[in-house]
């Protein structure tokens, strides 16, 4: 597939849980789009999940946006939760790319850290 494709889910209530279903290129041609998106997410909503399980290929402009958006959702306390990590492309990313970490970077004070595991 060349191209992104985001599939917004949310009922409108401030306290319900976003969700973000991204197929396609999580890559930098698509960077823009995709941070549109997870900003207006983390604007209307008290938690995101972004769903990776239909990505086909990430960068580093990818993972780096994930990264970001966490930390922006730990600043506002706000949740923010990845799911279908165990896609196999996404993986082999993360894996590539040495985001792989046993324990969160200093900013992660709620020990939620998306590269450990985060709040499935």
């Amino acid at each position: 597939m060349n191209g992104l494709t985001i599939e917004r889910k949310h009922g409108g209530d401030s306290n319900e849980r976003y969700v973000l279903g991204v197929e396609g290129d999580l890559t930098i041609p698509f960077a823009g789009e995709f941070r549109g998106a997870l900003l207006e997410a983390l604007d209307q909503a008290g938690s995101v999940e972004v769903d990776v399980s239909g990505v086909s290929a990430v960068d580093i402009t990818g993972l780096q946006l994930l990264c970001s958006a966490h930390r922006a959702a730990c600043t506002r306390q706000k949740g923010f939760f990845l799911t279908g990590r165990d896609n196999p492309v996404f993986v082999e990313s993360v894996g590539l790319a040495g985001f792989e970490r046993h324990v969160g970077c200093s900013r992660d004070v709620g020990k939620n850290c998306i590269w450990i595991g985060g709040d499935e």
